[in-house]
């Protein structure tokens, strides 16, 4: 299915409440925020809490590096609150610009595409991702994912 501008949220957090044991993510930018262009963006992030809370593993790859060049600045407060949810945070190493944009759940399904989890990406600009419900396309993201999370870092 593609999830064209607007529906990529509303179908990243119908994904996410559907976990039962494993969240996995990966985005170039992630912006939390409770004022009102943003609401749904905090309400995904609150979902990971209560997963999290919920005995639910969550990985979450996000673009990161110590000198903070070419990264977004939002980030560095999203990264403090998942570290206080207990949410296993990494960055890749050797200033590689993590810019892939996933989601895997259960691995079983998976939205992989342009979104990222901020404001201008989820309500502003044109992005596109796609749905995949394919068992052996979503093993095979997961395998890469699997693979790309043994080589990071802790931000």
């Amino acid at each position: 299915m593609i999830l064209i501008d607007e529906q990529f949220l509303p179908q990243a957090i119908a994904t996410i409440s559907s976990a039962k044991r494993r969240i996995d993510i990966s985005t170039f930018k992630a912006e939390d925020t409770s004022l009102p262009r943003g609401r749904n963006l905090h309400v995904l992030f609150e979902l990971l809490f209560k997963k999290k809370s919920e005995g639910i593993e969550i990985n979450f790859l996000i673009n990161w590096n110590h000198e903070k060049r070419a990264v977004p600045l939002t980030n560095l407060s999203v990264i403090h609150e998942l570290k206080k949810h207990k949410i296993n945070v990494r960055m890749l190493p050797e200033r590689r610009c993590c810019h892939a944009k996933i989601i895997i759940v259960d691995q079983k399904t998976a939205i992989i595409g342009s979104h990222n989890l901020g404001v201008k990406s989820c309500h502003y600009n044109f992005e596109m991702s796609y749905l995949i419900m394919d068992p052996i396309q979503v093993a095979m993201l997961s395998n890469v994912y699997d693979q790309t999370l043994l080589n990071s870092l802790i931000p």
